[in-house]
């Protein structure tokens, strides 16, 4: 069990859904930091994602983050693990590092869901990348396993 801490360095944050900047993880699904790595002395990042009817998260699993969904608008269908589940707005997906996942929006209007990444030291950087690599078709999926531990199948 964790210790008993009564203060903390980190930040209080409040920021509104469309106040942070968007990055680009796969066409038509894009993810806004709202609580970064400074503001929680890496132990965490917190963003916020809009993925488009049609949109999808690729098929992958992070060797050294857990990841926690909560879908806030909308419905998907993913794939965690072996198990495929619908999950609409007020339902929540976790899924331990090692345990891939996907999500597709195949309804006609948005999902808006927020995104929590434990440790999250790697997650801005995995973020910038990965809409780098988006934005001009140079994807190098061995570098995005060997700098952020993360696999797509």
């Amino acid at each position: 069990m964790a210790d008993q801490i009564e203060t903390t360095n980190k930040q209080v944050v409040v920021r509104h859904w469309d106040g942070s900047k968007k990055y680009m993880m796969a066409p038509n699904e894009y993810v806004g930091v709202v609580v970064g790595k400074d503001a929680s002395n890496g132990e965490y990042v917190i963003s916020d994602g809009v993925m488009a009817p049609g949109g999808a998260v690729p098929d992958h699993y992070h060797k050294w983050e857990d990841q926690t969904f909560h879908i806030i608008e909308g419905t998907v269908e993913a794939k965690i693990g072996n198990a495929w589940v619908t999950a609409s707005a007020g339902d929540t997906i976790h899924c331990p590092r090692g345990v891939s996942h996907y999500m597709k929006n195949n309804s006609d209007q948005a999902v808006r869901m927020i995104s929590y990444i434990f440790p999250g030291d790697r997650a801005e950087e995995f973020m910038a990348e990965t809409s780098r690599q988006n934005e001009t078709g140079e994807l190098d999926f061995e570098l995005i396993e060997r700098e952020f531990g993360v696999v797509y199948l």
